[in-house]
């Protein structure tokens, strides 16, 4: 029969603290009947893929801007562009970098949104599942959240930057 044990420490050597909260820890049910419990599953499963869409759009936008800086790249230096050419690659750059930065600030509301939502779904389930999932420190969740969506947004920048600095150089190069 496969059951939790709360207080017995199973190999590991337990604080006094922990195994004095699991003690006196029970769990409630929800109170919901079966089909609404069932569909708050469903939303919350749901929230949660689009938590992970959201996050794989963002990288992908991010990769994907990162591919279109290296073809102006390739372009300026494979056509021996003129200036104008360039000044127009360049504008490419910094519109594509706006727009990119856009869609990551876009995406990430939409993960707050989701995260919001989970949060209200998840205070109708059982006393055992709000304790597993308060587990996680929420300020820590935020922090990883935000420092990612600061990286992306500095990597497309400062490939934008670069894309700029190779064109402009690949222009002004002296013929061999």
């Amino acid at each position: 029969m496969c059951g939790l044990n709360w207080g017995k420490s199973h190999g590991k050597k337990n604080t006094d603290e922990t195994s004095h909260e699991d003690e006196h820890f029970e769990n409630t049910p929800s109170s919901l009947d079966e089909m609404t419990h069932m569909e708050l599953r469903l939303l919350h499963r749901e929230a949660s893929e689009a938590i992970l869409f959201a996050k794989n759009i963002q990288w992908r936008s991010v990769g994907a801007a990162l591919l279109v800086f290296g073809g102006c790249i390739a372009i300026t230096v494979i056509t021996k562009a003129n200036l104008a050419f360039a000044n127009i690659l360049s504008s490419l750059t910094i519109l594509l970098t706006c727009g990119v930065v856009f869609v990551l600030l876009m995406y990430q509301f939409w993960q707050f949104n989701e995260i919001s939502r989970i949060k209200q779904i998840e205070q109708h389930f059982s006393t055992l599942y709000t304790k597993i999932s308060q587990s996680k420190s929420r300020r820590e969740g935020n922090a990883h959240r935000y420092t990612l969506l600061m990286f992306m947004m500095v990597v497309v920048v400062l490939g934008a930057v670069v894309t700029n600095v190779a064109i402009k150089f690949a222009i002004h190069k002296p013929p061999f």
